[in-house]
Parts: structure tokens; C-alpha cells; sequence
């Protein structure tokens, strides 16, 4: 799949040195999201023996969601290749949601802020199927705003994430990800309310305060967020190790 340009069929969504997204007619009717990571650096296929291709590790991260019913972006395909134009690169195709736009454009816009408690809720239930997102913020949730309705709510780009053999909520790991979405908002809006959405997760009055208690001293920038990251593999590496049979099912 590689674009044939901006026409009614392949619409060009972001082009970046590294990355490129576009849109593309399905054959059974709706529309593909196609993500190409490209110019990897020549020694990209020997990582292979050890860590799996980026948009492998999405999809299936995206395909367990999916299969346990919490709303995220539909994983069609993946693939990786070599070309002149893009050099070596992989792609992931996932199912386009109509009419869903990035939090990020809400929270950074004048309109009234959308109800984040169900944000919470899909973070909570993305935890208990053993998912840490990696990258919990408005750029990475769509949110599908239907009249008269509730807003909903679609996880996105799991480049970052990692999966347990079973439930993280109480782990960090899932405190880095609520940390992560709570301090991104703030960048954008004010916390007034925020009570009632980490409320959504399940949280009680006295784990909320803690959490806000952490949230003074988080960072999203480097080297935090890697440092924060990389304690995640290690620990979900350890738990593959711990409970082989358990990382099978």
C-alpha cells in the first residue's frame, strides 16, 4: 500500500521525514488508516532477532484490545518492505472511525470541554486486559462526538505500549499512563473536575489524592518519558518470563 496521492481515493493525512499517513478506500466498503514508518536506518533488520517490528508489536497490542472489546482503532494488516522512495519502512492499515477527530483538537479548542470520565473508563478497561498505552495522550485518543449523546472514546498509536499476562491497574505502569494523560491535558485546559474523571477509572477519594500528589513532580519530557518506558519493558519482560503459560493465552 503506498500512496497514489491526494485524490478522492488516498487522502494524505501527515507527511513527516519519518513518518507518513494517509487514507485509503476499502474493498468492502469504509476506509483504511495507513501509518508508514520510513528511512529506518540500515541496521533496523538485525534488531528483528530481538524485538519486534514496530507495527507488529502495534497491531497485536491493538488486535487484543480489539478481541476484548475496548474501542480502539480496528487493526487490518501490517507489512514491511524496501523502495527508492521511502527506503526501508513498515506499515500498519487500521479500520478508519467516520467523524472521530484527536482529543487533542477538543481540549485545544473553545468549544465545551468533552466528559472525560468515559476517557478514564476505557483506560481502566484498557488495563485490565493487561495494556500499558506507552503514550496515553489527547494526540493518541480519537473522540467521536454524536448529538445528544455521550462522547466515545478510541485508542490510538500503541507503538509505545506493552502487555502483561494479566490485569496492571495499581501498577505503575498504569500510573504512568493516567499521569501521562492527566499532565497533558493540563497543558491544554485547566484539572477543574478532574476528580470526577479519574473517579471513571474506579479510583477512590484517597488513591485520587495520591495520584494528584504524584502529579506535581511528572514529566512527559526526556529522558523521563524513556525512563518511564523502559521501566515498563523491563517489567512486562519480567512478567513473560515469570508467567510463561499466562503470556500464551
Amino acid at each position: 500500500m503506498i500512496p497514489a496521492g491526494d485524490s478522492a481515493d488516498h487522502r494524505l493525512i501527515k507527511a513527516e521525514p519519518k513518518t507518513l499517513i494517509w487514507s485509503e478506500p476499502l474493498a468492502n466498503g469504509g476506509r483504511a488508516v495507513v501509518k508508514m514508518y520510513r528511512r529506518k536506518s540500515f541496521y533496523d533488520p538485525a534488531r528483528r532477532w530481538a524485538i519486534p517490528y514496530r507495527v507488529e508489536r502495534e497491531y497485536e497490542l491493538l488486535a487484543h484490545l480489539h478481541r476484548h472489546g475496548v474501542a480502539c482503532s480496528e487493526p487490518l494488516s501490517w507489512s514491511h518492505g524496501r523502495n527508492r522512495a521511502n527506503g526501508r519502512h513498515e506499515l500498519l492499515a487500521t479500520r478508519e472511525i467516520e467523524g472521530a477527530v484527536p482529543l487533542a483538537d477538543l481540549l485545544s479548542g473553545t468549544a465545551t470541554r468533552p466528559d472525560l470520565a468515559a476517557l478514564f473508563r476505557l483506560a481502566r478497561r484498557m488495563h485490565e486486559c493487561g495494556i500499558s498505552h506507552g503514550a496515553f495522550y489527547p494526540t493518541n485518543v480519537l473522540t467521536f462526538m454524536p448529538l445528544g449523546a455521550p462522547p466515545a472514546y478510541y485508542l490510538i498509536d500503541m507503538a509505545h505500549g506493552c502487555r502483561f499476562t494479566g490485569s496492571i491497574v495499581g501498577t505503575r505502569p498504569a500510573v504512568f499512563d493516567l499521569l501521562d494523560m492527566l499532565r497533558a491535558i493540563e497543558r491544554r485546559r485547566l484539572l477543574d473536575g478532574c476528580a470526577a474523571w479519574i473517579a471513571g477509572y474506579g479510583l477512590g477519594a484517597d488513591h485520587i489524592e495520591l495520584l494528584m500528589r504524584k502529579l506535581h513532580g511528572h514529566r512527559l519530557e526526556r529522558p523521563w518519558r524513556h525512563l518511564h518506558r523502559i521501566e515498563t519493558d523491563a517489567r512486562a519482560a519480567w512478567d513473560r518470563i515469570t508467567r510463561p503459560a499466562a503470556s500464551r493465552a
